[in-house]
């Protein structure tokens, strides 16, 4: 069965041929089979035709004088625009010892006189299938690396975008933190000198009153710095992730008494006793010590912040079988909503604080320097009443 498609052109077919008999005898039956047929009757008419015409096939008769047939051959094949053209020989019953000379000329193949026609035909349908189906290779071919092509072009230019997008964000990154250093250290200026002048003129006596608008003033200088160095931090983490950690051997038991007697006075106030329950073996692990008593310090403020007067809140630090450390620290106030879960590592989410009592920022920083250690944290409540907030970090990172 043929693999040449039904609508396809009809195949062009040379018969090259000084025995005009036989030549007329083989359009004949190629024309009758339809097949188009162009005649020549001598090598230099036949390829002539050539490089003229598009050829699918050529027949040329093998005693064609001065034996020109495999001159003819040879042109064919020597010629790269025409060498993958098949060429079939013509030759007589006695002929045959010069089937070498075809070959090595450069023919395909070759059929007999007298014709047999139905092998005719068929070496032709053969050879004009090969021929049809090596170019439609080629032409595969041809598409496939104009493919390869045109996608190694867009993917050059994705990498070339993608390499100036990467240096525009770090461009962006380091103008981002210089704005904040910027900014922070705008912040601080006029802060020092509001806190210099605010402890001098603390020195002298003043009526109630005067005392309170200074306590107030104080108050809310002191919760600018904390809320400037604590946006600085965040943002600093946020940019550089783990890079912004200066890690050490520490311990993490006497980082959380570090903040524990850092938080005491205030706890006091409220008589919030704090308890802490150290169960590890070992509690030592790579961390940067500033950021972890930040973060610890963070959490403890939280706690203090919604736990009632005479409230009590436990710290417990234990070993876990993944190599993890655990800190658990709970009180038995109200706990945590529905609103404040779904915020509570959100910047400036505190939805449900008053404006003094807390910068919504502290949990969020907590957060972004337990994940900067490969940790993990989480909020939740616990039975029959209070908040419960869990760290995990690697002991060994």
């Amino acid at each position: 069965m043929s693999i040449v498609p039904s609508n396809m052109k009809k195949f062009n077919i040379l018969v090259i041929d000084d025995n005009v008999r036989n030549m007329v005898s083989l359009q004949e039956v190629l024309l009758a089979n339809d097949f188009v047929v162009k005649t020549a009757t001598s090598g230099k008419d036949g390829l002539a035709i050539l490089t003229k015409e598009s050829i699918d096939l050529v027949f040329i008769g093998a005693d064609m004088a001065g034996r020109v047939s495999y001159q003819t051959c040879k042109t064919i094949k020597l010629n790269l625009d025409l060498r993958g053209t098949p060429v079939v020989f013509i030759v007589g019953s006695d002929q045959l010892i010069f089937v070498k000379e075809i070959y090595e000329s450069g023919g395909d193949d070759f059929i007999t006189i007298p014709y047999v026609w139905s092998e005719l035909l068929m070496k032709a349908r053969i050879h004009l299938e090969l021929k049809y189906s090596r170019e439609m290779s080629r032409n595969m071919n041809q598409i496939l690396e104009a493919k390869v092509a045109q996608r190694t072009v867009e993917l050059e230019d994705s990498i070339k975008k993608l390499a100036e997008a990467k240096k525009e964000l770090e461009l962006l990154n380091i103008a981002k933190s210089e704005f904040l250093n910027l900014i922070s250290h705008e912040i601080r200026t006029p802060l020092n000198g509001i806190m210099g002048s605010l402890a001098l003129i603390g020195r002298y006596q003043y009526t109630d009153e005067v005392n309170r608008y200074f306590s107030l003033l104080d108050t809310s200088v002191k919760r600018l710095e904390k809320f400037s160095n604590t946006i600085l931090e965040a943002s600093t983490l946020r940019l550089k992730g783990e890079k912004a950690l200066k890690k050490l051997e520490v311990d993490l038991a006497k980082i959380i008494h570090q903040a524990v007697d850092e938080c005491a006075k205030k706890f006091s106030e409220k008589r919030i006793d704090i308890t802490v329950q150290n169960d590890t073996i070992s509690s030592s692990l790579k961390g940067d010590p500033k950021f972890l008593l930040k973060s610890f310090s963070a959490v403890l403020d939280n706690s203090f912040k919604f736990s009632p007067k005479e409230g009590k809140v436990e710290i417990k630090i234990s070993n876990e079988s993944n190599g993890f450390l655990k800190v658990s620290i709970s009180d038995n106030g109200k706990g945590f909503s529905k609103i404040a879960m779904d915020n509570i590592y959100k910047p400036l989410s505190n939805l449900e604080a008053h404006f003094d009592q807390n910068t919504g920022m502290g949990l969020h920083l907590a957060k972004l320097v337990v994940d900067a250690h490969a940790g993990h944290i989480s909020a939740g409540n616990r039975e029959p009443n209070g908040a419960l907030i869990e760290i995990l970090l690697p002991s060994k990172h």
